[in-house]
């Protein structure tokens, strides 16, 4: 999978991984992917003002560290126990692909001959 994750898709398997009656554990989710795009924001400045900004203040001209990284730090790190809190149930364990694609013969895999 490449790139990020939709934040749709993200909310969508939250969602469905939490007991839907548990109004606490909804709320949760709801701040959590309200975070999510936050943060998702704030990366989206960061990356089009960089990390160094320069900012104008009368006559003086001076570069300083953007300030949206702290506020990106913030956020991060109230996600981090927010999710760490939410009750979630487990995902059904997919088989290995090699079970997938096994047959019923004792030829050796190509991996077993390295």
């Amino acid at each position: 999978m490449s790139g990020m994750v939709k934040v749709t898709d993200l909310e969508k398997q939250m969602l469905g991984r939490v007991d839907p009656f548990d109004m606490l554990e909804i709320s949760k989710v709801k701040r959590y992917i309200s975070i999510e795009k936050q943060i998702r924001k704030l990366q989206q400045a960061i990356n089009k003002e960089g990390v160094m900004v320069t900012t104008v203040n009368a006559s003086q001209e001076f570069i300083k560290a953007n300030p949206a990284l702290n506020e990106l730090n913030k956020l991060t790190k109230t996600l981090i126990p927010l999710e760490n809190s939410i009750k979630f149930t487990s995902l059904p364990e997919a088989l290995p692909e090699e079970d997938l694609n096994s047959k019923d013969n004792d030829e050796p895999k190509v991996s077993d001959l390295y």
